[in-house]
């Protein structure tokens, strides 16, 4: 490996968090000819050691079939995910603190674990020094590769008229409901978007339900296009980015409306409709959820914080309090910093579009941030 610092990619087994990691070591490298080094971890499914009780660890990761983690040690590490924050902790344990952690998300944590915490919207974390909030997740399109896919898929489209509007599926999730019901909410709205005119190309992805796309392929028809999601099919993700005219994306997938909102093209947002919250469990977890509902409710409202907010904030930044993932959060920042609109039943037109890639304005910066944290660290203060 080349002179500079050692830079390790700690990969899970969730695919758009890998996405995130893998673009910020492509960026290092592009921007400061860092290279990295992928460490795959696979996590052991039947370790039953609660995560908070984990620490400094490699307790859960099943090492036989994981990347081996040895010296040399690296510079840097960069993880995502809650699973992933035990390992990055006791890489820093290794160097004797030297080794910069960076966590992208939301580490679940103390956050005085981690040198540099990335974080988005929708995870609610509280402001502290080593914190770092984005608009957006981090990505980074290789444009190269986006010019050949669309030479290579250009031709198929070629019949369709335009103007093309891509729409990108996604599935549900533990918050989100997305049935038949929910499918038939969104082909209708996409139909009425192109009205009779345009053409929709739709691409579905791994999470979408075989029920959705049955759904789409009999209400589409021949008229528009419909990709259903395959390992083994060529997929037409990364050309419908480049050819598209404009996008519909659904906001279970949050590194989709990102790819979407860096084509600097118009972006609606699908919103898929929360399933119900939990209750009972206990007076304990009542108390509990009061509290987040509470901040969430506060935040989206936009209100300045009470001697509640800050207690429960100062609990957060402890680990003490894990904010409930809020998607309503990420969608209110989009909107208002005019980077994407709701797909609504009529075409709001009266607000301006602020088309910009912010994904690399923000990845920018936060490259620039590990190269300073580092030199910090090395210089031996204590900067973050």
């Amino acid at each position: 490996m080349p002179a500079g610092p050692r830079v390790w990619l700690l990969l899970g087994e969730r695919q758009g968090d890998n996405a995130q990691v893998l673009a910020l070591g492509r960026a290092l490298q592009q921007d400061l000819g860092w290279r990295s080094e992928i460490k795959q971890l696979h996590y052991d499914p039947d370790c039953d050691v609660p995560l908070r009780d984990r620490g400094s660890s490699l307790i859960g990761i099943d090492l036989a079939v994981s990347d081996a983690l040895t010296p040399p040690w690296p510079d840097v590490v960069i993880a995502v995910g809650r699973r992933a924050a035990p390992a990055s902790r006791w890489l820093k344990d290794q160097t004797g603190g030297r080794l910069l952690n960076v966590h992208l998300g939301r580490p679940r944590v103390a956050f005085n674990h981690f040198d540099l915490i990335v974080t988005t919207p929708q995870y609610a974390l509280p402001a502290a020094r080593n914190v770092t909030r984005l608009m957006l997740p981090i990505i980074m399109h290789d444009e190269a590769e986006l010019a050949e896919e669309a030479k290579r898929w250009e031709e198929r489209f070629r019949s369709l008229p335009r103007p093309w509007t891509a729409v990108l599926v996604g599935g549900p999730t533990a918050q989100l409901r997305f049935d038949r019901q929910v499918g038939a909410e969104l082909v209708s709205l996409a139909k009425t978007h192109v009205g009779p005119t345009g053409t929709l190309l739709v691409t579905t992805s791994p999470r979408t339900p075989v029920e959705i796309a049955d759904l789409f392929e009999r209400e589409l028809g021949a008229r528009h296009y419909l990709y259903r999601w395959s390992r083994q099919a060529p997929n037409p993700y990364r050309a419908l980015l480049k050819l598209a005219d404009d996008f519909i994306v659904t906001n279970d997938s949050v590194s989709m409306i990102a790819e979407a909102v860096d084509m600097t093209k118009p972006v609606y947002v699908f919103e898929v409709p929360r399933r119900p919250r939990r209750e009972g469990g206990g007076i304990t977890k009542s108390i509990k959820r009061y509290f987040h509902r509470r901040r969430e409710r506060r935040l989206l409202a936009g209100l300045r914080s009470d001697v509640v907010d800050t207690a429960y904030d100062a609990l957060t930044r402890l680990g003490r309090a894990r904010p409930r993932r809020s998607v309503d959060a990420f969608d209110r920042q989009l909107y208002k910093a005019g980077l994407a609109r709701p797909l609504l039943p009529v075409r709001d037109e009266a607000r301006g579009w602020a088309p910009r890639r912010l994904p690399k304005e923000e990845r920018d910066m936060v490259v620039a941030k590990i190269r300073d944290c580092l030199a910090a660290k090395h210089a031996g203060t204590s900067e973050a």
